[in-house]
C-alpha cells in the first residue's frame, strides 16, 4: 500500500531582524496582506503575505532556524514523522505544539532542512478553509 503526505501549501522562508519592514515591503509589492502573524516563546515573530513566512528576530534568535528553507503544510503530521524516518530524515525538532497546530523539522537525507506543519482548525478557518 502506498501512503503519502498531502502537502497543502509549501512556504519560502525569509529571516529578518526587522519584522514591520519587511511586512511592509512585501505587502505593497505583492498586494496581499499578511494572513497569519505571531509570536513565539523565544522572542521570534512570524507572520505570512501571500507563500512567504517571514521569520524575525534577533541573531541570537534566529540562528537554530536559518538551517530550515521552507516550511510545508501537511494533511498528517504523524504520518509525515513516520514517512520521514523510513527515509533516513533526522528530526531535529517536535513533533509540538505551535500556534497554528503542531510542526517538526526534519534535515533530509542530502542535507535540505524542511518544517512540516499540521494545522489545526483555527488556522484553517483564518486561512479561509482546508482544501478537500
Amino acid at each position: 500500500m502506498l501512503v503519502i503526505v498531502r502537502v497543502f501549501r509549501t512556504y519560502s522562508r525569509v529571516y529578518a531582524a526587522d519584522l514591520e519592514a519587511v511586512l511592509a515591503s512585501l505587502t505593497a509589492v505583492s498586494g496581499e496582506p499578511v494572513s497569519t502573524r505571531f509570536r513565539l516563546s523565544d522572542g521570534l515573530e512570524l507572520a505570512t503575505v501571500g507563500r512567504v513566512l517571514v521569520v524575525a528576530g534577533d541573531e541570537r534568535a534566529l540562528e537554530p532556524y536559518r538551517a530550515t528553507a521552507a516550511t510545508l503544510i501537511v494533511d498528517d503530521l504523524d504520518e509525515c514523522l513516520a514517512l520521514l524516518t523510513r527515509t533516513g530524515a533526522q528530526i531535529l525538532r517536535g513533533p509540538q505544539a505551535v500556534p497554528t497546530g503542531r510542526n517538526l523539522t526534519a534535515k533530509l537525507p542530502g542535507g535540505a532542512q524542511i518544517e512540516y506543519v499540521e494545522w489545526d482548525r483555527p488556522q484553517w478557518d483564518r486561512a479561509g478553509g482546508q482544501p478537500i
